[in-house]
């Protein structure tokens, strides 16, 4: 049976997938692609959101709950995958601050950020209209440009956000293609993920592509940054596109 790169990596971390595809997917990992590194997380956090949407067929849920759910991070992600479905499905407030989640670095399902995002600035809104004297902060909104452009002469982009802060929207210049929809991950300066989002659209704008990433304000210290952008096609492996580098200066 042919099956894609994506489906062998799913099978993999359900522990179905045949000897010959494990050995050979482990040597991939081993070789310190973090590219494929990227495309595995990828496969970990659409398994959770099928499994949570109940979209998973009889042997992957038997295997999703006997193999997959094998360390405490994987039971936390699928637990606030849970818990956001139910805040949406019927408005329950979740048991645990969404912060707190969020603070998990790259710990959130591909629809996760958005949602959670929107639901942090509907809260705080609301709080203003109830006379609590709390006025949420405007989102800040930067564009960034991506590697290329930023060596034919572009400035790094630079962010600063104000001190109450909640997100920024990270407007990413992608180039036109065949890409139904996107993933980013934020990186800091030595290369370790701090915040994942998937599912992401793209808008055209004076003829580029605008990717819109959101990140907690909380989540970015003063220092630099910089975020991988990867497109998705349907039937085809994710394919990894520009970076996007960034600082970030607080007063």
């Amino acid at each position: 049976m042919n099956m894609s790169s994506h489906d062998v990596m799913r099978r993999y971390l359900l522990g179905l997938a045949d000897p010959q595809s494990r050995e050979e997917l482990e040597q991939r990992l081993f070789s310190d692609d973090q590219v494929y590194w990227e495309r595995l997380t990828i496969a970990e956090d659409e398994l959770i959101d099928d499994y949570a949407a109940g979209v998973l067929g009889a042997e992957e849920s038997a295997a999703f709950t006997s193999t997959f759910l094998c360390s405490d991070e994987r039971r936390s992600k699928l637990s606030f995958a849970q818990a956001i479905r139910e805040y949406a499905r019927e408005g329950r407030p979740m048991r645990r601050g969404v912060w707190d989640w969020l603070r998990t670095p790259a710990a959130v399902p591909r629809w996760v950020a958005a949602v959670a995002a929107s639901l942090l600035l509907m809260a705080a809104g609301l709080a203003w209209q109830l006379g609590t004297g709390i006025r949420p902060a405007a989102p800040l909104a930067v564009t960034v440009a991506p590697g290329l452009l930023r060596d034919a002469g572009a400035e790094t982009a630079r962010v600063r956000p104000a001190k109450d802060c909640q997100v920024v929207h990270l407007d990413l210049q992608a180039v036109a293609g065949p890409y139904t929809e996107y993933a980013a991950t934020l990186h800091d300066e030595n290369g370790a993920p701090l915040w994942s989002q998937f599912s992401l659209a793209g808008a055209a704008r004076e003829g580029v592509v605008i990717v819109r990433v959101t990140v907690p304000c909380e989540l970015l210290p003063e220092g630099d940054y910089w975020v991988r952008l990867s497109g998705i096609a349907r039937g085809q492996e994710p394919a990894a596109l520009d970076r996007y580098d960034l600082r970030v200066l607080r007063d």
